[in-house]
């Protein structure tokens, strides 16, 4: 989008290290439209980084990039082979970039914030994934690579893994659910 991976960060992350940001906790939730969005958050980038972002289709642009971890999906799809119960929980930047049939093969449950109006790291949105679920806290393993939605899930009983690359998620998940992913 013409400026730098970092600067993006700084501006779009606030949300995530404990500073107040409303317009990504309303897009997140669902509360305003993506084009709303779009055009308020290219403001922001201009005004913090000093170049003009075109705000058309930024969310696709910004995430344009973004592939999926095959070997993550490929975990999941043997845990349910397993007997095991799935879910995704998600904190969606619009909903247009989610795969709907491919996940729908993979997860019992898909939870995205944009529809439920809850985001992570708000203890609703975790007692919301495991209520349709089905099942207790206490007996389900939340992965996530931010640490602050772990805390959030450990809080209500939840067992978690930081997950930083796939390898090593796979293998401690293994261990967790004594089967082979």
């Amino acid at each position: 989008i013409g400026i730098d991976v970092q600067d993006l960060a700084r501006v779009a992350l606030r949300a995530y290290a404990g500073s107040e940001d409303t317009l990504v906790t309303s897009f997140e939730t669902g509360r305003i439209s993506e084009q709303e969005f779009t055009l308020e958050f290219a403001q922001r980038l201009a005004q913090e980084t000093g170049v003009e972002v075109d705000p058309e289709r930024l969310v696709q642009r910004i995430f344009g990039g973004l592939r999926l971890e095959e070997g993550m999906l490929d975990a999941v799809a043997r845990a349910r082979g397993h007997g095991y119960k799935t879910a995704l929980l998600s904190n969606s930047w619009g909903l247009d970039l989610y795969p709907t049939e491919r996940l729908a093969d993979l997860f019992d449950v898909t939870v995205i914030s944009g529809e439920v109006g809850m985001r992570k790291p708000d203890p609703e949105i975790f007692e919301h994934t495991v209520t349709e679920l089905g099942v207790e806290a206490s007996e389900c393993v939340f992965v996530d690579d931010h640490p602050g939605h772990l805390e959030a899930a450990l809080e209500l009983g939840i067992t978690t893994v930081l997950h930083r690359e796939p390898a090593q998620t796979i293998q401690e998940l293994e261990s967790l659910l004594e089967v082979p992913l």
